[in-house]
């Protein structure tokens, strides 16, 4: 009995111990097709909210699950809350302005929320060179896409 409960427990968290690798991954792919936005809110719906990055990261996965999920109005008015909490706690967290910067710049124009986008290219810009090489990368391969 025991051996089944230790097996649950540890599987139960090992879905749920997504790597940020992997979370970054789905996300640069999540906009290709339906199933791979479904990917990443699964991915998502799964992880832990232990940082401010998953948090902002789960914020982006409702709003680009939205459309297909038919709660559009619901979803982008979570996600947009997730992101802007996970700012509000680190604002210095350029991560948490590139996925705000690349939500509000990939959003359709009829949906308001686009107001930082400037603020945060400039963020970004002035602080990229200071960040590690993984990140500064996987920052840099969205700029320049």
């Amino acid at each position: 009995m025991l051996r089944v409960f230790l097996f649950f427990f540890l599987s139960t968290f090992c879905i749920q111990a997504q790597s940020i690798e992997e979370i970054r991954k789905a996300y640069t792919t999540a906009s290709e097709s339906k199933e791979q936005k479904e990917r990443f809110y699964q991915l998502m719906q799964g992880a832990a909210m232990d940082t401010s990055v998953k948090e902002a990261y789960k914020g982006a996965s409702l709003m680009i699950y939205s459309k297909q999920s038919g709660k559009l109005r619901t979803m982008l008015k979570e996600g947009k809350a997730l992101i802007e909490g996970a700012i509000g706690k680190e604002p210095q967290n350029i991560e948490l302005r590139m996925i705000r910067l690349s939500v509000q710049e990939h959003l359709p124009k009829i949906v308001p929320y686009c107001a930082n986008i400037e603020e945060d290219r400039k963020f970004i810009q002035d602080h990229l060179a200071q960040q590690p090489q993984p990140l500064k990368k996987y920052i840099e391969n969205y700029i320049n896409d």
